[in-house]
């Protein structure tokens, strides 16, 4: 009786994530409009009655595909890297890697997500709420593993950390109208010179 109950947990969970990843898929590819429930269904291949069975209402399951997106890409994203002993170098590879997660699908995804809150969706607004701490969550927490003890501990390394990740996200922004390669963008040395500032001050 016990390995069928886990049997059936397994294929629940399998539809669950499948569900999610289509979700996460079509939000980042085609758009909130795009993001209906049927499409989903569609895209997932599974019932309309597994689908809301899973997920109850558009609202839940599109914040859960974000929510998911952020653990599965994110951690994948930074996963076995190997992070340099040197200070300085340190430094440019914890921005280039923040720089990098912060073009990840979940990041897209979200923003579909806030322009469908702002202008229709109130229920949508009230769940983003706890995506956006969830986001925000993740990414300092990623932010303080990258730069390492010798960063986080200096006074002014909180408020840092906010100015780059939220100029970072700006950032990622203003390429929807003006796209150049993310790998030589010149912000880039903008926000290493601010860590080590914090390191000289």
């Amino acid at each position: 009786m016990r390995r069928v109950e886990r049997r059936q947990q397994d294929r629940a969970a399998q539809t669950r994530d499948v569900i999610l990843e289509a979700a996460a898929k079509v939000l980042f590819e085609e758009g909130y409009s795009a993001a209906t429930t049927l499409h989903i269904q569609q895209v997932a291949g599974v019932s309309r009655g597994r689908l809301l069975h899973h997920f109850p209402s558009r609202e839940v399951l599109l914040t859960a595909a974000v929510h998911h997106l952020a653990d599965v890409r994110i951690a994948e994203l930074t996963a076995g890297v190997t992070i340099p002993v040197d200070l300085g170098d340190r430094i440019r590879f914890a921005v280039a890697a923040m720089w990098e997660i912060t073009g990840q699908s979940c990041f897209w995804a979200t923003m579909e997500l806030w322009m469908g809150a702002r202008t229709a969706n109130p229920e949508l607004r009230e769940a983003l709420s706890g995506v956006e701490r969830k986001m925000l969550g993740i990414l300092r927490d990623r932010a303080d593993e990258l730069f390492g003890e010798r960063v986080t501990a200096q006074p002014d390394y909180h408020r840092t950390r906010e100015v780059m990740i939220t100029s970072m996200r700006g950032a990622r922004l203003a390429y929807t109208f003006h796209p150049r390669d993310p790998e030589t963008d010149p912000a880039l040395g903008h926000w290493e010179a601010m860590f080590e500032a914090i390191l000289s001050g």
